[in-house]
C-alpha cells in the first residue's frame, strides 16, 4: 500500500463482480456507509468531482448531520455522480489506508450498472 507524500503507484485490487455477494444490495448500503463516513471526516476530497459535494450536501441538510441520518435512497444520487475518473482511488490517502480491498466509488458506481443492484 502507499504511503502518503509518496511516489509509490497505489495498488489496485479486482472486483470480485461474478460473486453474488457484489450485488446484495444491504451489503452495499453498509460498505457505502462506511466509506461515506470517512469521506465525510476527511473532505479533502471535495474538489475531485461532484459525487463528494453531493455527499457533503446530503450529510450536512440531514437531522444528525452525520452520513446515519442520509436516506439509503440518496446514497444513489451520489453514485449517480461518478464518472469512472479514479481521482478518488489515486488521490485520497485516508480512503485507502481505511479500506478492506481498495474500495472506491467507481466500485459502487460498476455495482449499480450492474442491475442497479
Amino acid at each position: 500500500m502507499s504511503r502518503e507524500g509518496s511516489l509509490e503507484a497505489p495498488t489496485r485490487h479486482n472486483l470480485d463482480w461474478t460473486n453474488p455477494e457484489f450485488y446484495n444490495e444491504e451489503k452495499l448500503f453498509d460498505e457505502l456507509e462506511r466509506v461515506f463516513d470517512i469521506c465525510h471526516g476527511c473532505r479533502r476530497c471535495v474538489s475531485l468531482c461532484e459525487s463528494f459535494p453531493t455527499l457533503f450536501d446530503l450529510v450536512d441538510e440531514s437531522d444528525t448531520m452525520e452520513v446515519d441520518g442520509v436516506k439509503k435512497a440518496d446514497y444513489w444520487k451520489v453514485v449517480d455522480q461518478c464518472y469512472l475518473c479514479d481521482l478518488c482511488f489515486l488521490n485520497q490517502v485516508s480512503l485507502r489506508a481505511t479500506t478492506r480491498v481498495g474500495s472506491r466509488l467507481p466500485a459502487f458506481d460498476a455495482a449499480s450498472q450492474s442491475g442497479q443492484v
